[in-house]
Protein backbone atom coordinates (compact mmCIF):
# COMPACT_ATOMS: atom_id res chain seq x y z
CA UNK A 1 0.00 0.00 0.00
CA UNK A 2 1.50 3.61 -0.75
CA UNK A 3 -0.12 6.34 1.55
CA UNK A 4 0.16 9.67 2.26
CA UNK A 5 1.52 11.09 5.27
CA UNK A 6 -1.82 11.12 7.14
CA UNK A 7 -2.34 7.17 6.77
CA UNK A 8 -4.56 7.68 3.67
CA UNK A 9 -4.27 5.18 0.54
CA UNK A 10 -3.21 6.05 -2.61
CA UNK A 11 -2.49 2.96 -4.10
CA UNK A 12 -3.07 -0.45 -3.16
CA UNK A 13 -1.67 -4.35 -4.21
CA UNK A 14 -2.63 -7.38 -2.76
CA UNK A 15 0.14 -10.00 -2.87
CA UNK A 16 -0.30 -13.87 -3.07
CA UNK A 17 -0.51 -15.45 0.57
CA UNK A 18 2.63 -16.97 0.87
CA UNK A 19 4.52 -13.93 -1.47
CA UNK A 20 6.89 -11.18 0.27
CA UNK A 21 5.49 -7.89 -0.71
CA UNK A 22 8.92 -6.55 -2.30
CA UNK A 23 8.96 -7.78 -5.67
CA UNK A 24 5.51 -5.68 -5.77
CA UNK A 25 6.61 -2.78 -4.21
CA UNK A 26 8.54 -1.02 -7.48
CA UNK A 27 5.66 -1.53 -9.88
CA UNK A 28 3.11 -0.06 -7.24
CA UNK A 29 5.26 2.90 -6.96
CA UNK A 30 5.53 3.43 -10.87
CA UNK A 31 1.72 3.65 -10.52
CA UNK A 32 2.24 7.09 -9.30
CA UNK A 33 1.89 10.27 -11.25
CA UNK A 34 4.67 11.84 -9.71
CA UNK A 35 7.52 11.02 -7.28
CA UNK A 36 6.52 10.91 -3.26
CA UNK A 37 9.33 12.81 -0.92
CA UNK A 38 9.94 10.05 1.51
CA UNK A 39 9.66 6.03 0.57
CA UNK A 40 9.05 4.41 4.20
CA UNK A 41 9.43 0.48 4.94
CA UNK A 42 9.83 -1.74 7.94
CA UNK A 43 13.48 -3.44 8.11
CA UNK A 44 11.87 -6.49 6.65
CA UNK A 45 11.49 -4.95 3.20
CA UNK A 46 15.38 -3.88 3.11
CA UNK A 47 17.08 -4.88 -0.33
CA UNK A 48 19.88 -3.56 -1.77
CA UNK A 49 18.13 -3.61 -5.54
CA UNK A 50 14.96 -1.98 -3.95
CA UNK A 51 17.08 0.90 -2.56
CA UNK A 52 18.91 1.59 -5.46
CA UNK A 53 16.16 1.50 -7.21
CA UNK A 54 14.69 4.42 -5.19
CA UNK A 55 17.34 5.95 -4.85
CA UNK A 56 18.12 6.27 -9.02
CA UNK A 57 14.43 8.05 -9.56
CA UNK A 58 15.50 10.52 -7.11
CA UNK A 59 13.29 9.91 -3.94
CA UNK A 60 14.52 9.81 -0.13
CA UNK A 61 14.40 6.62 1.63
CA UNK A 62 13.61 5.80 5.07
CA UNK A 63 14.33 2.01 5.47
CA UNK A 64 16.32 0.93 8.69
CA UNK A 65 19.14 -1.82 7.67
CA UNK A 66 18.91 -5.41 8.80
CA UNK A 67 21.34 -6.51 12.05
CA UNK A 68 23.57 -7.91 9.85
CA UNK A 69 24.13 -5.46 7.20
CA UNK A 70 25.97 -2.11 6.93
CA UNK A 71 24.66 0.59 8.48
CA UNK A 72 22.37 3.27 6.48
CA UNK A 73 20.92 6.76 6.62
CA UNK A 74 17.58 6.61 7.85
CA UNK A 75 16.29 9.53 9.53
CA UNK A 76 14.58 8.30 12.87
CA UNK A 77 11.81 11.38 12.82
CA UNK A 78 10.59 10.13 9.30
CA UNK A 79 10.67 5.89 10.16
CA UNK A 80 9.07 6.86 13.46
CA UNK A 81 5.98 8.07 11.45
CA UNK A 82 4.99 5.06 9.72
CA UNK A 83 3.06 4.17 12.73
CA UNK A 84 0.28 6.45 11.08
CA UNK A 85 -0.01 4.41 8.20
CA UNK A 86 -0.06 1.06 10.23
CA UNK A 87 -2.16 2.66 12.73
CA UNK A 88 -4.64 3.64 9.57
CA UNK A 89 -4.83 0.46 8.87
CA UNK A 90 -4.58 -1.94 11.91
Amino acid sequence: MIADASGHAIELGIAPGHDHELPYAIPLLEQLPGVPKWVVRDRGHTSHVFREHIWSIGESLAIPPQRYEAPVACPARIYNNRIVVERHWA
